[in-house]
C-alpha cells in the first residue's frame, strides 16, 4: 500500500523564481518519490502558472 502528499508549487513571477526542484528535493529526502506533475492554473497567454507535485512511498507493512 502506499501514501501520497501532494504539493502545490508556482513556477514564479518576474520578481520571484520557481521553487520545484527545492521542493522535489527535499521530499526525496524523505523518501517520497515524484510520481507526476499537473498544471494546475494558466495565464491568460495559456503558461502554466501553479502546478501540484504528487508523491509517493510505500507504506511499513504492519506484522
Amino acid at each position: 500500500m502506499y501514501e501520497y502528499k501532494y504539493v502545490e508549487c508556482s513556477m514564479g513571477g518576474i520578481f520571484t523564481g520557481d521553487n520545484h526542484r527545492e521542493i522535489i528535493d527535499k521530499y526525496a529526502e524523505q523518501g517520497w518519490r515524484l510520481v507526476q506533475i499537473i498544471p494546475l492554473y494558466y495565464t491568460l497567454e495559456g503558461r502554466a502558472k501553479n502546478f501540484e507535485i504528487i508523491f509517493e512511498r510505500k507504506l511499513e507493512e504492519i506484522s
